[in-house]
């Protein structure tokens, strides 16, 4: 068997096996702004104020994007809110990121149940020829980006209902 073949091989899989390690390592390497348990080095409070949410609006069970939706952020009751941000969704369905106040990270540290870790936000989407809907009790964690998905439902299949649907997206976090 010629060397010269074994050698261009060996070097072949060598490569290969560089690329493997290296999408390894970009795969394992922890997100800005996510935490990880043990970890050192995450940033200081001060550094990063806001937690930020972005919406997703869609129909049909999530499968069509829906444009120039209107979302509103908002904390209060739907009858009294106080509006906190508004934007129109792009073509995906997708707003840009709402930078919102949240409390300090140390909170989830502490065993004083009182005090959350997190704030929670409303958000109502709002679009020509749907139902609206309301979400309430959207958590917003310090540092982190989260997504909340809304799917809007046509007039034209909602049985005469006018009134908005109403989502309570709280849930208990123990942390």
């Amino acid at each position: 068997m010629d060397k010269s073949l074994i050698e261009k091989y060996k070097n072949e899989m060598m490569m290969l096996k560089k690329k493997a390690d290296f999408k390894a390592a970009a795969v394992n390497t922890p997100q800005q702004g996510y935490y990880e348990e043990g970890r050192q080095d995450i940033p200081d409070d001060a550094s990063d104020e806001n937690g930020r949410l972005i919406a997703m609006v869609t129909y049909t069970d999530r499968i069509y994007p829906v444009k120039n939706a209107r979302v509103t952020v908002f904390t209060g009751s739907p009858e009294n809110m106080q509006i906190v941000g508004t934007a129109v969704t792009d073509e995906s369905g997708k707003t840009g990121k709402f930078e919102l106040p949240a409390p300090l990270r140390s909170l989830s540290q502490q065993s004083d149940p009182s005090a959350l870790p997190y704030a929670l936000y409303n958000m109502m989407v709002q679009s020509d020829g749907f139902l609206d809907n309301i979400h309430l009790n959207i958590p917003v964690f310090r540092g982190v980006t989260s997504v909340q998905r809304s799917d809007l439902t046509p007039i034209s299949v909602a049985g005469g209902r006018t009134e908005p649907i109403i989502f309570n997206e709280f849930s208990s976090y123990e942390l």
